[in-house]
């Protein structure tokens, strides 16, 4: 899966969109939002790509993620194909109150419920077998402002 059909899902699901919300609000045609959604479509014009981030044109955070998350689609591709440049690039999204302190840098503390807990143990179990996920998993998390 891609990273933008995973950040397109989590932002809509945030949004309480379904494919026929997203299909009306862009003009983009159910079938092309649905395979986008899976996984399996991926080659988006510029103007289908503008007004798909006009879907999410009241959320900022919303709009830079998905940007960012076509972005890194772009790298992996450039990095599959072994080109040397891929290696210097970095995609990252600012925090929406980044604020400078001295302990920026730290990762507060979160309560999780318990099937998400569940997930992380099940992907931390998988990652030493699947260098892929692992690779897409810090992907993502780098994606989202990890440092």
């Amino acid at each position: 899966m891609s990273f933008l059909s995973t950040t397109l899902q989590r932002r809509a699901e945030i949004r309480r969109l379904n494919q026929t919300d997203i299909a009306k609000q862009s003009g983009i045609s159910r079938s092309n939002i649905s395979r986008l959604l899976s996984g399996e479509f991926s080659d988006m014009s510029d103007d289908n790509f503008a007004a798909l981030l006009n879907v999410f044109v009241t959320d900022p955070q919303a709009q830079a993620e998905i940007i960012a998350a076509r972005c890194e689609d772009t790298l992996e591709v450039a990095r599959a194909a072994r080109i040397r440049g891929a290696e210097l690039v970095k995609i990252s999204v600012k925090a929406p109150e980044a604020k400078a302190t001295d302990d920026a840098a730290a990762i507060p503390a979160v309560q999780l419920s318990r099937e998400t807990e569940r997930a992380f143990a099940w992907l931390r179990n998988q990652c030493p077998t699947n260098p892929d996920l692992e690779r897409h998993l810090v992907g993502y998390a780098k994606l989202m402002g990890m440092q």
